[in-house]
């Protein structure tokens, strides 16, 4: 077994750029779903889809083309809306979500609602109705900034997604045109920039990546009716659903596939916060073991581009003649469940790849998880 601290000296310099950790997406009313769609590189550059859970609230159906999408990454919970009904929920983890849940009061003055962004800096909502984007504090149910007009205001052009920025505590806007709209938090427009792709259909969110790096912050991707696009250089990523209102970016991690499953312990591989610099509460988690047993578990900054397939038929995505595998055996509970303590001292960007394996007790053969990729987030 190597050492952890050895661990995170070659995590830190080997960790590898790889896109957009986690996507999420609202569509309404054609699929009432959270929805994340992943994007892994280099196993899987296009993506693939983790899964959906059904928001709880569940909005009208109301034919409106346009919503929005949000997340709190550390208070770990999803704001949506359907352009006439705003609502959150919390963000399936092994740690609750930070309250309060269900409906939230619609804005003041706004008749619809076509755009969202979370500002961790003031705990509000950013909002906009298309033409108008103003800071709202939910709880209140007041607005704290604004709001204040778009240079579309009074022409049929409307924003349909929002973001901010946490480096700069700019306002990102994202047009039906695919125009990108940058302003200071106090309304002065900084600048409009044109799409450098073609646009495939009608804009619908915006969600700024805050672990993948490009020159001036994250990188910004755009969603439309089922797919989102990477405004720096055009990649598309497949999302979970159609008729998409809203995009948003979740640092919780993303994985590939297991292959064959033990019965008694389907060992899924997860974490129990966001993946943000600075969470000292952040651990990694097993669940679905051997009771009361022992697993081992693989940290690796590398993995393979296609899996080693065990003789159980499960996969093993990590190399074992690596360098900078660590290894560790660590004993799991009378639930299953093992818990590695891992509070993230380093820097956004930072990458690594976990994945746990256990003797199955029918047949005493090796069977593993899923891979998991964590990667750091902005706090």
């Amino acid at each position: 077994m190597r050492s952890p601290s050895l661990f995170l000296v070659l995590a830190f310099a080997l960790c590898t750029l790889v896109p957009a950790q986690s996507l999420v997406s609202y569509a309404s009313p054609a699929a009432q779903d959270y929805g994340r769609s992943l994007t892994i590189s280099p196993a899987a550059p296009l993506g693939g889809v983790r899964g959906s859970v059904g928001t709880l609230p569940v909005l009208a159906a109301t034919g409106f083309p346009l919503g929005g999408a949000a997340i709190d990454q550390q208070g770990r919970r999803f704001f949506y809306t359907n352009g006439v009904q705003l609502a959150c929920m919390p963000i399936p983890t092994v740690q609750p979500g930070i309250g309060p849940f269900g409906f939230l009061p619609m804005p003041p003055f706004f008749n619809q609602i076509t755009g969202l962004a979370y500002s961790k800096a003031t705990g509000c909502l950013w909002i906009t109705d298309g033409w108008l984007i103003g800071e709202y504090n939910f709880g209140a149910g007041v607005f704290v900034t604004g709001p204040w007009p778009s240079p579309y205001a009074g022409t049929p052009t409307r924003l349909t997604g929002l973001e901010f920025d946490p480096t700069t505590g700019n306002v990102l806007a994202i047009a039906e045109n695919s125009f990108l709209l940058r302003f200071t938090a106090a309304g002065a427009l900084l600048a409009i920039t044109p799409p450098a792709y073609a646009p495939p259909g009608l804009a619908t969110g915006l969600a700024l990546d805050t672990s993948d790096f490009v020159a001036g912050g994250g990188a910004l991707y755009v969603s439309y009716s089922n797919v989102a696009v990477r405004l720096l250089g055009g990649m598309i990523v497949p999302l979970s659903t159609v008729n998409t209102q809203g995009l948003a970016f979740l640092d919780l991690p993303a994985d590939l596939s297991q292959g064959a499953v033990c019965m008694p312990m389907p060992m899924d591989a997860w974490v129990n916060s966001p993946v943000y610099s600075g969470n000292m509460g952040f651990q990694l988690t097993l669940q679905g073991g051997p009771i009361a047993g022992v697993v081992l578990l693989g940290l690796d900054v590398v993995f393979l581009a296609a899996p080693i397939v065990l003789p159980s038929g499960s996969n093993l995505w990590l190399n074992v003649a690596s360098a900078s595998l660590i290894t560790m055996f660590l004993p799991t509970n009378g639930l299953g469940q093992a818990f590695l303590n891992a509070p993230l001292v380093v820097p956004p960007g930072f990458t690594v790849f976990a994945q746990w394996a256990a003797v199955c007790p029918a047949g005493a053969m090796l069977y593993t998880s899923d891979l998991l990729q964590t990667r750091t987030s902005m706090p």
